[in-house]
């Protein structure tokens, strides 16, 4: 009991209280990642319950302090009650709070927008480790073949809306030719994955001194991040001066410079499936295996021998060639009619989110 004390009261002093009140508005974001990009979607003003920073209101708390319960879904819950939204929108499809307030709240829609690539790992974990019964009203995701894997979690309404900053930026033109970027995916992988990346990348560096092109590299890193240098160092001991590096901050800057390149590698980037919904045109390398799931290049659709045009799963010099060539050589009318035409499903584009900011007006107005 003593030690349940200590932890409440350390827990209280993390707590950056405000002493004001939150004004009622129709729309609430559940989680203050993305907020700008909903801004941008909506164009009006919506409240924010803040999850990472625990900024909480103090007089909305202080029932809560009253009664002894301290617990964030319990304020939760108070701090809904009081705004009185008619929509809660969430940007974070992992937790699964959200959808656990949906049984409280039966006359608010809940909104649920999927955020990144989801391995069949990933959702075995959440099947033992989230709660039954967990509810919501809509559901954005990537493309149809997630709605059956979700369908085993949550009970809503599910709609396919591809990737919602994809989705915020327009598709420019081409401007570099018969080069290659690499979208960066390495630092998020286990010592498995680190090993395909690095024989992976061998390979490529080969192709790119046979073919005296330089490869160009989009890092994942932010300059302030302490991973930063560490993945500069990285790939500079494979390709040497045999790399261009490119580190953007702003993320809607990483899509403007995608469009500049005709092609695009990338292993299991969730930007390298927004790629395919710019038209990129792209060469695909996937391990054989991720975690505990066995995957092909585009491994949430069945494989089909077709794809074997982009991708391959055995690393050897030749494959490696022999795909990249394919890619290089293919113009892109040729791609769009026999390529795009059948990998399309694996990320849609919707351009300015429409259908989600259509659904967000007419659900505010009920």
């Amino acid at each position: 009991m003593y030690k349940k004390i200590i932890n409440i009261i350390k827990l209280f002093f993390k707590i950056k209280f405000r002493f004001d009140f939150p004004k009622k508005k129709k729309l609430l974001l559940f989680d203050e990642i993305h907020s700008s990009v909903l801004r941008d979607i909506i164009k009006k003003d919506f409240n924010i319950l803040e999850i990472r920073s625990k900024k909480i209101y103090f007089w909305i708390y202080l029932k809560q302090i009253i009664f002894f319960d301290f617990t964030f879904k319990t304020y939760c819950k108070n701090y809904i009650k009081f705004t009185s939204p008619k929509v809660i929108i969430t940007f974070n499809d992992a937790r699964f709070q959200m959808y656990e307030l949906k049984n409280n709240f039966k006359n608010i829609y809940f909104v649920s927008v999927m955020n990144g690539l989801r391995f069949d790992y990933w959702f075995k974990d959440k099947k033992k480790l989230w709660p039954n019964k967990l509810k919501g009203d809509y559901f954005f995701v990537l493309n149809k073949y997630y709605i059956p894997k979700f369908q085993n979690l949550i009970e809503s309404k599910f709609h396919i809306l591809g990737h919602f900053r994809n989705n915020s930026i327009r598709i420019n033109k081409n401007k570099i030719f018969k080069e290659f970027l690499f979208i960066s995916q390495t630092f998020d992988a286990k010592s498995k994955e680190l090993n395909f990346h690095i024989k992976l990348l061998g390979l490529i560096n080969r192709y790119s001194c046979n073919t005296n092109k330089k490869i160009h590299i989009l890092l994942r890193s932010s300059a302030k991040s302490t991973k930063f240098q560490e993945e500069i160092n990285f790939y500079k001991n494979i390709f040497k001066s045999n790399c261009v590096i490119h580190q953007i901050d702003q993320w809607e800057k990483k899509y403007e410079l995608m469009d500049k390149f005709e092609n695009i590698i990338f292993t299991l980037s969730t930007m390298g499936f927004e790629a395919i919904a710019r038209k990129k045109k792209v060469a695909i390398f996937a391990p054989k295996s991720f975690h505990v799931s066995r995957i092909n290049a585009l491994w949430h659709a069945p494989y089909q021998k077709k794809h074997d045009f982009f991708s391959t799963q055995n690393l050897t010099f030749y494959e490696v060639k022999r795909v990249l060539n394919n890619v290089s050589n293919c113009n892109q009318m040729d791609w769009n009619k026999r390529y795009y035409k059948m990998i399309k499903d694996q990320c849609h584009f919707d351009k300015d989110n429409k259908k989600l900011k259509n659904l967000l007006i007419k659900l505010s107005k009920n």
